[in-house]
C-alpha cells in the first residue's frame, strides 16, 4: 500500500500513512480514506495505459522507504531517461498542485489525502496506480528490462525468483509497521552464505531489504540512530555492511543522493 504526503516527516517510516493538505487552516479533508487507484498499464500498441517514453511520471515523497524503492528500481531497469521522478515538495508547490489535478482528473472533485508513490499519466492527466506493489510489477514487466550502464538488461523479478521475492516483500511490511526479529532474522542468515538475498544476482528483494534497513537507521548519513529492531539485533555487522555495499552502487547511492532516504 502506498503512504500519502508528508512533507515534514523528520525519519524515514518503511511506508507511514499522513496526509496532506493545502496550506495552513485549509478545508477540512472530505475523503479521509487514502484512495487506491490500481489501473495498471498494458502492453505497448495496446489500448488504455500502454508503456510510451515520457508518458508517465512518478510522483514520490522524499524519506519514505516506499519511494527509495521506487527511485532505485527505476534506475537499475534503466529507465530513468524514460519516466520522469518527481520529488514531491509541500503544499502550494507546483509539484503538489500538479498531483492534487491529477486525483481530481480522476476521481471528480476529490478533496482527500495525495497518496504516494503515484503513477501520473501525462496525457490524460489522471493517476494511474498509487499501489506501490503494481508500480513496481509494471516498471519491469512493461517498461523493463532496459539497459542501465550499471547491470545492462536488469531483470529484477525473474520468474525463478519470483514467488520467493513476492514472500519477502510481504514480510517487510511496507504499510507502516516496523518488522520484528522474524524478518531481519531470515535476511541476515540468508547474507551470511550469498551475496543477496536470493542467491547469486541481484532482485527485487535486494532492493526492498535494502529499502527496509535504510529506514531503520543502517546508514549512519540518512540521519538518526539505527532503529532498536536493528541496534539489538545480533545480526547486525552482516545487515549493515550489506547494506553499505549496496549503497556504494550508482543505483542506489544516486537515489540516497536525491534525497529519498535522507531522514
Amino acid at each position: 500500500m502506498s503512504g500519502t504526503l508528508a512533507p515534514s516527516s523528520p525519519a524515514l517510516p518503511l511506508c507511514t500513512p499522513a496526509t496532506a493538505r493545502r496550506g495552513s487552516g485549509l478545508p477540512r479533508v472530505r475523503e479521509a480514506v487514502e484512495p487506491v487507484v490500481r489501473e495498471r498499464i498494458g502492453v505497448a500498441g495496446g489500448h488504455g495505459f500502454y508503456p510510451a517514453p515520457h508518458r508517465y511520471a512518478l510522483y514520490l515523497t522524499p524519506r519514505r522507504a516506499d519511494a527509495l524503492r521506487v527511485a532505485v528500481t527505476v534506475r537499475l531497469l534503466g529507465l530513468a531517461e524514460t519516466l520522469a521522478l518527481v520529488p514531491l515538495d509541500g503544499p502550494g508547490s507546483p509539484a503538489y498542485e500538479s498531483l492534487r489535478r491529477s486525483y481530481e482528473a480522476t476521481r471528480r472533485h476529490y478533496a482527500g489525502p495525495l497518496a504516494v508513490p503515484a503513477l501520473c499519466d501525462r496525457w490524460t492527466g489522471r493517476v494511474v496506480s498509487n499501489h506501490t506493489p503494481d508500480i513496481l510489477r509494471d516498471l519491469h514487466g512493461r517498461f523493463g528490462p532496459g539497459e542501465s550502464a550499471e547491470c545492462g538488461a536488469c531483470a529484477l523479478r525473474p520468474a525463478a525468483l519470483g514467488a520467493g521475492t513476492d514472500r519477502l516483500e510481504a514480510a517487510w511490511d511496507f504499510a507502516g509497521a516496523v518488522p520484528g526479529t522474524g524478518p531481519l532474522d531470515a535476511l541476515a542468515a540468508r547474507l551470511r552464505h550469498a551475496p543477496y538475498v536470493l542467491g547469486e544476482r541481484l532482485t527485487a528483494a535486494d532492493v526492498d531489504a535494502w529499502s527496509a534497513l535504510v529506514a531503520l537507521g543502517a546508514l549512519p548519513e540518512t540521519g538518526g540512530a539505527p532503529h532498536q529492531a536493528l541496534a539489538t539485533h545480533p545480526g547486525r555487522g552482516v545487515l549493515t555492511a550489506w547494506a553499505r555495499g549496496l549503497a556504494d552502487r550508482p543505483a542506489f547511492k544516486e537515489a540516497l543522493a536525491e534525497g529519498y532516504g535522507v531522514g
